[in-house]
């Protein structure tokens, strides 16, 4: 075997060596990264800000912006269709799946949480109403605007929403209040 072949031969074990590691270590760590990842999105208190910050507009009657704003969202997973209201400034959330087999409380709060995103980034939205096949709930801007006061856009700084938003999803009383002033019983 001359110097040529050896040197080929050892370029190819190297190749095959370099195709293991990426195809047996790196990419499947990659995969289970994004998997934690969209997993940390369906939580409130997880959910990272920067991936709905492009969302950001003045006006609702952008379809594709409101449309693309839920889907970075907790409860993204669930399906469903959108009606805007633009001579109400409301959104319509149709989804085709009963409230109850989610579980309410869990539910509300996480709707409390998209609602109050919604109306942070969407300067004119004024309200948003969750159809389920069971129930509709709706969010109304003054409502989320009672529960965290003053211009709620302010709050999408990124330690702002982490310290005014995300750490009071650990207080069950706070949620417990909130829920109720926006939703109802």
């Amino acid at each position: 075997m001359n110097w040529r072949n050896k040197a080929i031969l050892l370029l190819l074990l190297i190749g095959g060596f370099l195709y293991a590691v990426i195809q047996g270590v790196v990419i499947p760590g990659n995969e289970q990264k994004a998997e934690q990842y969209q997993r940390e999105q369906q939580e409130p208190w997880t959910h990272d800000l920067k991936s709905v910050l492009p969302y950001k507009n003045p006006y609702m009657g952008n379809a594709g912006n409101v449309i693309n704003l839920f889907a970075h969202l907790p409860l993204n997973e669930l399906e469903r269709t959108y009606e805007l209201e633009s001579d109400r400034f409301t959104v319509n959330l149709h989804y085709k799946e009963a409230a109850g087999e989610i579980g309410m409380k869990e539910l509300k709060r996480k709707l409390l949480y998209n609602s109050l995103a919604a109306f942070a980034l969407i300067d004119n939205l004024q309200g948003v109403h969750y159809h389920f096949t069971d129930t509709t709930l709706t969010a109304r801007r003054a409502d989320v605007e009672r529960v965290f006061p003053g211009p709620l856009a302010e709050l999408l700084k990124e330690e702002r929403w982490q310290e005014d938003v995300q750490k009071k999803w650990a207080d069950e009383e706070f949620l417990e209040k909130s829920v109720e002033t926006v939703f109802g019983g």
